[in-house]
Protein backbone atom coordinates (compact mmCIF):
# COMPACT_ATOMS: atom_id res chain seq x y z
CA UNK A 1 0.00 0.00 0.00
CA UNK A 2 1.10 3.09 -1.19
CA UNK A 3 0.94 6.39 1.37
CA UNK A 4 -0.43 9.87 -0.17
CA UNK A 5 2.19 12.52 -0.49
CA UNK A 6 0.51 14.85 0.88
CA UNK A 7 0.31 17.34 4.51
CA UNK A 8 -2.14 19.52 6.09
CA UNK A 9 -2.31 23.22 5.63
CA UNK A 10 -0.76 25.83 8.00
CA UNK A 11 -2.41 28.73 8.75
CA UNK A 12 -0.24 30.80 7.53
CA UNK A 13 -0.41 28.69 3.96
CA UNK A 14 -4.19 29.37 4.28
CA UNK A 15 -3.63 32.85 4.87
CA UNK A 16 -1.89 33.39 2.03
CA UNK A 17 -4.39 31.48 -0.13
CA UNK A 18 -7.12 34.08 1.28
CA UNK A 19 -4.71 37.34 0.26
CA UNK A 20 -3.65 35.93 -3.46
CA UNK A 21 -8.00 34.88 -3.90
CA UNK A 22 -8.67 38.39 -2.67
CA UNK A 23 -5.66 40.75 -4.83
CA UNK A 24 -8.31 41.93 -7.50
CA UNK A 25 -11.28 42.17 -5.22
CA UNK A 26 -13.45 39.07 -4.55
CA UNK A 27 -16.62 37.96 -2.81
CA UNK A 28 -16.24 35.45 0.39
CA UNK A 29 -18.11 32.37 -1.72
CA UNK A 30 -15.27 32.83 -3.97
CA UNK A 31 -12.28 33.75 -1.81
CA UNK A 32 -13.86 30.01 0.18
CA UNK A 33 -13.53 28.19 -3.55
CA UNK A 34 -10.52 29.39 -4.55
CA UNK A 35 -8.46 28.95 -0.78
CA UNK A 36 -10.40 25.54 -0.51
CA UNK A 37 -12.12 26.74 2.78
CA UNK A 38 -15.25 25.52 4.72
CA UNK A 39 -18.00 28.31 5.64
CA UNK A 40 -16.58 27.96 9.54
CA UNK A 41 -13.00 28.50 8.48
CA UNK A 42 -13.95 31.20 5.83
CA UNK A 43 -15.72 33.41 8.88
CA UNK A 44 -12.50 32.71 11.25
CA UNK A 45 -10.12 33.31 8.90
CA UNK A 46 -11.72 36.45 7.03
CA UNK A 47 -12.41 38.22 10.53
CA UNK A 48 -9.13 37.66 11.43
CA UNK A 49 -7.28 38.82 8.07
CA UNK A 50 -9.92 42.40 8.48
CA UNK A 51 -8.35 42.70 12.10
CA UNK A 52 -4.86 42.35 11.37
CA UNK A 53 -5.51 44.79 8.53
CA UNK A 54 -4.06 42.71 5.48
CA UNK A 55 -8.06 42.51 3.65
CA UNK A 56 -10.20 45.12 3.79
CA UNK A 57 -13.39 45.67 2.45
CA UNK A 58 -15.16 47.52 -0.49
CA UNK A 59 -18.54 48.66 0.63
CA UNK A 60 -20.67 47.69 -2.62
CA UNK A 61 -24.38 45.84 -2.77
CA UNK A 62 -22.19 42.60 -2.72
CA UNK A 63 -19.27 42.91 0.14
CA UNK A 64 -16.19 42.32 -1.78
CA UNK A 65 -12.96 41.98 -0.01
CA UNK A 66 -9.15 43.23 -1.40
CA UNK A 67 -6.01 42.55 -0.22
CA UNK A 68 -4.86 45.86 1.70
CA UNK A 69 -0.78 47.01 1.19
CA UNK A 70 0.15 45.61 4.23
CA UNK A 71 -1.76 42.53 2.58
CA UNK A 72 0.51 42.67 -0.31
CA UNK A 73 3.77 43.57 1.68
CA UNK A 74 2.65 40.33 4.17
CA UNK A 75 2.62 38.36 0.48
CA UNK A 76 5.75 39.22 -0.73
CA UNK A 77 7.79 38.53 2.66
CA UNK A 78 5.83 35.14 2.32
CA UNK A 79 7.08 34.72 -1.08
CA UNK A 80 10.86 35.60 0.00
CA UNK A 81 10.41 33.00 3.15
CA UNK A 82 9.19 30.31 0.74
CA UNK A 83 12.31 30.69 -1.87
CA UNK A 84 14.82 30.70 1.01
CA UNK A 85 13.21 27.59 2.72
CA UNK A 86 13.66 26.16 -0.45
CA UNK A 87 17.04 26.97 -1.07
CA UNK A 88 17.78 25.07 2.08
CA UNK A 89 16.11 22.25 1.34
CA UNK A 90 18.35 21.44 -2.17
Amino acid sequence: MVTPNWQRRGRVEILADILKAAIEGARGTHIMYKANLNFIQRKKYLTDALNAGLIGVRVRSPLVYVTTEKGHEWLKDYRKLLESSDAFST
